[in-house]
This record gives C-alpha cells, sequence and structure tokens, in this order.
C-alpha cells in the first residue's frame, strides 16, 4: 500500500469522487514540495486499476449437476475503511513497483538521459514516492515524451481497463510540449486518466490548468513529519523532532537530512556567516569560496544557505525574545545558543530581515542555474554589508 502523510482532505475528495463515479479525464496535484504530490498520484492509479473495482469473473466449471454445490466464488480484495485502493491485489501492486504495462510516466529529464538513467528514476519513485531520483541538473519534460505519450494513449490499453499518464514537476515544460500535451487534455481519449503534479501553479499554461481537476495538497507540519519518522523509519524521538524542524514542511526534505551529516552542514553554515565578517582579509576569503564552490554541488550548496537561513532565523527569534521567553521560543538550533548570542550582542545592528531576504534570494539564484561562486561572492558581500559590522 502507498502511504500519504496526512492530506486527509485530498484523499477524502478523490474517495468522494471515485464513489460517485465522477472522477475527472485529468487531475492536477499542486503543493509544497515533499508534501506527498507523486505519492497520491500513484495512489490514484492504483485505485484506477484496482481489482476490488475491477473483480476477475470467477471460472465457471464445464458441467454442472443439479445436484452439485456451486464452485466457491473468490472474493475481490476488500477496501478497508473506504481507502482508494486495496494496495494488495496485483494491479496496485504492479503500480507501485512501476511494472503495471498501461501506466505511463513522464518526468523531467535532460535530452541525453540514457535508458538507465530513467530506469533508475522510475525504481526510485517505486521504493519511495517522497524521495525519487533527480539526476540531472535543470531537466525539462520533453516534446518528445508527449508525443510519444500521444502514440500510447491511442491505442489499446493492454489488460482492457484504461490508460494512467503521470506527468510529473509539470511546470517544467516548455511551450512546445505543453501546447502538445494541451491537445491531449481537450480530447482525451476515452478510458484514460491523465495525472499532471506541480509544486506550484505559477508556471504552468493557464490553458492546461482550466483541464484539470485541481487538488491542493498542503504543507507538513512538524507533528506529522515526527510521526512519520518515527513510525516508517523508525527515527528515534529526538532527532526526529530536529530533523522536523530542519525539514521546513517537507518531507522529501526530512529523508534527505537522514542521509546527510547535518552536523558537517551546520558547522559549514557557520563557517560561512562568520567569513561574511573578515573583509579584511579578501586573500582568506577568496580561498575559501574557492573551496567551497569547487568542493560541492548545486545541491549541496544550496543545503548549506538552508542552514545559513536557520541559524540567521534563530538569531532573530533570539534577539526579539525575552530571557524569560527563551526556553519556550521556536529555535531550530537550541544547541547553538552561544553562537546566537555572540551574533546579537558584537552585532547589535545586524539586519536580520534582509539577511533572510538575500538568502532566499540567493537559494533562488541557485535553482536558476546561476554561476554558484558568483552567488556565493555577492551573498557574502550583502550580509557584510546588512551586518553592521565596522571591522
Amino acid at each position: 500500500m502507498i502511504s500519504i502523510i496526512a492530506q486527509e482532505n485530498a484523499k477524502e475528495f478523490l474517495r468522494r469522487a471515485r464513489e460517485n463515479e465522477r472522477v475527472a479525464h485529468a487531475y492536477l496535484f499542486h503543493g509544497p514540495n515533499g508534501s506527498g504530490k507523486e505519492a497520491l498520484a500513484l495512489l490514484t492509479a492504483q485505485s484506477f486499476f484496482c481489482e476490488a473495482r475491477h473483480p476477475k469473473p470467477a471460472p465457471q466449471p464445464a458441467t454442472l449437476s443439479l445436484f452439485d454445490e456451486p464452485a466457491p466464488q473468490p472474493a475481490a480484495p476488500q477496501q478497508e475503511g473506504g481507502d482508494l485502493a486495496c494496495g494488495v491485489c496485483s494491479a496496485c501492486r504492479r503500480v507501485s513497483e512501476m511494472t503495471h504495462p498501461d501506466v505511463r510516466v513522464i518526468f523531467p529529464r535532460a535530452a541525453s538521459a540514457s535508458e538507465d538513467e530513467r530506469t533508475e528514476v522510475l525504481r526510485s519513485l517505486a521504493a519511495n514516492p517522497y524521495q525519487r531520483s533527480r539526476p540531472w541538473e535543470n531537466p525539462n519534460i520533453l516534446i518528445d515524451d508527449i508525443r510519444a505519450l500521444k502514440r500510447d494513449l491511442s491505442m489499446t490499453s493492454y489488460e482492457g481497463h484504461g490508460i494512467v499518464a503521470l506527468i510529473l514537476e509539470a511546470e517544467r515544460m516548455k511551450a512546445e510540449a505543453a501546447n502538445a500535451l494541451l491537445k491531449i487534455l481537450e480530447e482525451p481519449p476515452p478510458q484514460t486518466l491523465i495525472m499532471l503534479t506541480a509544486n506550484s501553479l505559477a508556471g504552468m499554461l493557464p490553458t492546461i490548468v482550466s483541464r484539470c481537476q485541481p487538488v491542493r495538497l498542503l504543507v507538513l507540519t512538524r507533528e506529522q513529519i515526527v510521526a512519520a519518522l518515527q513510525q516508517k523509519h523508525g527515527v528515534p524521538p529526538e532527532h526526529a523532532q530536529f530533523i522536523a524542524k530542519l525539514a521546513n514542511g517537507s518531507f522529501r526534505r526530512a529523508l534527505d537530512l537522514l542521509d546527510e551529516d547535518v552536523d558537517t552542514r551546520r558547522q559549514q553554515a557557520v563557517d560561512f556567516l562568520r567569513m561574511a565578517f573578515r573583509f579584511n582579509k579578501p586573500v582568506e576569503q577568496m580561498d575559501f569560496l574557492n573551496a567551497l564552490a569547487q568542493d560541492h554541488d548545486r545541491r549541496e550548496l544550496r543545503q548549506l544557505l538552508e542552514f545559513c537561513l536557520l541559524l540567521v532565523r534563530d538569531g532573530y527569534v533570539f534577539k526579539s525574545t525575552s530571557a524569560s521567553q527563551k526556553q519556550d521560543a521556536s529555535i531550530i538550533n537550541t544547541d547553538q545558543e552561544r553562537m546566537l548570542s555572540d551574533l546579537v550582542n558584537n552585532l547589535p545592528n545586524f539586519d536580520f530581515p534582509a539577511v533572510i531576504n538575500e538568502l532566499e534570494f540567493a537559494m533562488e539564484c541557485l535553482d536558476r542555474y546561476v554561476q554558484p561562486w558568483l552567488v556565493l561572492v555577492v551573498l557574502l558581500h550583502r550580509i557584510y554589508q546588512l551586518s553592521g559590522s565596522r571591522r
């Protein structure tokens, strides 16, 4: 069974649509990164094919005497508690394992992506839809993949129950691919279900959005992430609390953090912030930045800036909170009180809100594939300017 963390409203909306036989031909799952859009899309695909919905007819005996007992009929899988899919029948298992012949999955990729790379992405999606592999920098959904989907949808399904298409990160479509998809959505073939996922609707063609039934997913709460880490991954309570604070509502981020050396990354963030105040030692600064840019890829640098952002936010909370309230304040790095105290006391004019904005802008630049070294140099200089330091 594909497990969805929270999102009860979205699941109930889909459940009612199925029960009332009002399933749309196209859905658009949208919401923050790590909220479970791809997991919910896969669960909906399971619901489309689930044998509880399409029970196989029992084979009839060749002859049956008037006095013979009728053969027992095998029961279809039961969907407990009104779940979208049983999760255990052959169809459900093959959907979750990415081996169902009538499921098509399209995702952003490099034009030069090898078959092995594409297979690995599907394998990671099957292993954990909250942690799908993304091996390419700045990938897009390719027009060739949309054309191939159009051909597939025009054919008869292998098992006779229709075809399901999943288009992941649909906001990563260029105009040509988006227009090709729009033609499919305008005249959807019978017995098809098309599902798109997107972090935001802002970058999508409005006509595509208007032809899909939107399903909004909410950012996960800290408590929901803690519970999932403990129940599904056996994370000790104290560590789960710390990871959930850092994850900022994203379960994907929480899982990534489990695989990281958090203490090392946080120390690098502390070193980066301290280096901002060493403008009287430009050679040392440049050596530090060169090493940082050379030894870390774009994803790692973004994670470094995320830790910087958390530290600066903690400093802002620390400064804005009275001594009696600090115990209950929402400080994430509670074990770094001395560093936060130094930041507040030694730099009384530090412009916390402006530095937070600069860090967020720098992360945006990395996401847009601006040259990392340039991003770091500009950011370091801006932090120094906003620190109020005269050293």
